[in-house]
């Protein structure tokens, strides 16, 4: 793990240190927005380490400075090179048991989310949507999975690289979710299960007949939500 701050940038502690802050439930904050609805709560540095890395913001403070914690976009954070560089692969596993101990927990299932959608963006800020192909910053993109996470096994739920994409908050995730269309032999289908308005249609027709990048790998989970979504 490297050890790593951001430099206070304005005001009379212009130019002092801030470090990851630790709040008083004993966790450290990062968020792909400044809103706290998105704040994902995680207990160890290293975590926060691989959610900053993969564009997270963070909160961090300086005890001897009486302002409040700062969410500081990760760009502005800085990291010696002491450690090795930790990867979201090697935090999930245990993440994704952590969710099955406590399925209730949102803040446990947001904690997955944002760790699986570090790994599949893979360093990068942006990512392409698998199914509309067009390119979205982090906080517009979600790791879906493309079988429902709740009837996978443990087995799948850990093959990161091939039960979940990445996939748009424009509108891709909830057509897929919600079973508007679905991927027939690599290719984006209308499932025709549910009645559409005409703006809803247009979006579809948009995106019908585009080829998923990763259906080599991933055809049975897109086979199994299209058996679940089929009239």
């Amino acid at each position: 793990m490297s050890e790593f701050q951001a430099k206070v940038s304005i005001g009379d502690h212009k130019g002092k240190p801030l470090y990851p802050h630790l709040h008083k439930d004993g966790k450290y904050v990062a968020s792909p927005t400044r809103f706290e609805i998105d704040y994902i709560r995680v207990d160890e540095l290293d975590e926060l380490e691989v959610l900053v890395r993969s564009g997270y913001a963070a909160r961090m403070s300086n005890p001897e400075i009486p302002n409040p914690p700062s969410l500081i976009v990760s760009k502005n954070i800085h990291f010696t090179e002491d450690g090795a560089v930790i990867t979201p692969a090697e935090l999930l596993p245990s993440i994704i048991d952590q969710v099955d101990l406590d399925r209730d927990c949102i803040s446990k299932a947001r904690k997955e989310q944002a760790f699986l959608r570090a790994h599949l963006l893979r360093g990068s800020f942006t990512g392409k949507c698998v199914i509309c192909h067009h390119i979205f910053p982090v906080d517009m993109l979600v790791a879906a999975h493309l079988k429902m996470r709740s009837a996978c096994n443990k087995a799948e739920r850990k093959d990161i690289d091939n039960v979940a994409a990445l996939m748009c908050k424009t509108g891709c995730d909830d057509l897929y979710e919600r079973g508007y269309i679905s991927v027939e032999a690599g290719r984006v289908i209308s499932t025709d299960a549910k009645t559409a308005t005409p703006r809803l249609s247009e979006m579809i027709t948009s995106i019908e007949g585009l080829v998923v990048a990763n259906w080599a790998a991933s055809s049975h989970y897109y086979e199994w939500h299209r058996g679940k979504t089929a009239r």
